[in-house]
């Protein structure tokens, strides 16, 4: 039984499951079974703030499944099967405290956020603002692949290799990084202004509540009507969609940071494990490594 206990503590830390067996003396088979030993059965409630996202995982029930996480307390809520939202529903269904939940922390999916009015009455539905910036991100990024394809092939590999210059806040590069900044953006019209624009968003994405957000968010829209990128009418067209919840974000004190952190974690869990294709196995060895560490 204490064999068993140190395998299940062992099972908490990011090592495969041969590792464990060769340091316990045991067959990777009887870690698998003590794997199963702790209880994971679904928790009888819903946090306060309820964070849902999908991730890669790749077992006999498809490619993607469902985690939601509870970021106040660090600690994953439960891993579904699949990302279907019928699914997702009924498993959220069978909680009774399903109106204690205050903040519900999603990306801009159409049918969580149908799931949320159903199903959580009393929950301001926030877009985290990492799916935000990473439209524009995407914008900027296009820009530059399609100014780039006009150029020599010397400076187009110099402009891919310089991509993080683009990316990264302007404050907070040095002047030699500036200077060379300025040689790129000197190349094209298009790339000046998606640089611009990428500025502005950020400046609206360090807004300290809505009500300046709504007003931060009004000028980038004129600047990017203005500038008139194509790259950036997709950006443009998810701002609309969803400014409600965007700048719900913003009187908000929580995000899916924590959520996109277990995403890392369970892709590390993937990799030592050489993949999974038993659900359950997975499902137990991702409460295990993060809920078991949190605690």
């Amino acid at each position: 039984n204490r064999l068993a206990a140190q395998c299940v503590g062992m099972l908490g830390s990011k090592r495969s499951r041969k590792d464990i067996s060769l340091e316990l003396g045991v067959s990777e088979s009887t870690v698998g079974r003590w794997l199963l030993l702790r209880d994971y059965s679904k928790p009888a409630l819903l946090p306060k703030v309820l964070s849902i996202d999908e991730f890669k995982g790749d077992t006999e029930y498809g490619k993607f499944q469902c985690i939601l996480t509870a970021p106040v307390e660090k600690r994953v809520v439960d891993i579904l099967p699949t990302r279907y939202s019928s699914q997702i529903y009924e498993y959220l269904s069978g909680f009774p405290s399903r109106k204690q939940v205050r903040y519900f922390i999603m990306d801009m999916n159409k049918e969580y956020l149908r799931i949320a009015k159903n199903l959580l009455p009393n929950a301001t539905i926030v877009i985290d603002r990492f799916h935000v910036v990473r439209y524009c991100t995407w914008a900027l990024e296009n820009v530059r692949k399609r100014v780039q394809k006009s150029l020599p092939k010397e400076e187009r590999i110099y402009f891919k290799h310089s991509r993080r210059l683009l990316l990264a806040h302007m404050s907070r590069l040095s002047d030699e990084s500036k200077a060379a900044l300025e040689r790129m953006l000197l190349v094209s019209r298009d790339l000046r202004e998606a640089y611009l624009l990428k500025e502005v968003l950020y400046k609206f994405m360090e807004s300290g509540n809505s009500l300046q957000a709504k007003e931060r968010l009004r000028e980038f829209r004129l600047h990017a009507y203005v500038a008139d990128i194509p790259e950036f009418q997709t950006c443009l067209t998810m701002l609309q969609n969803w400014e409600k919840y965007i700048l719900n974000a913003f009187d908000c004190p929580y995000s899916n940071g924590f959520t996109e952190g277990v995403n890392n974690t369970i892709k590390v869990v993937k990799r030592i494990g050489y993949g999974y294709r038993n659900f359950c196995n997975f499902r137990a060895r991702i409460l295990a490594t993060v809920n078991d560490r949190a605690g």
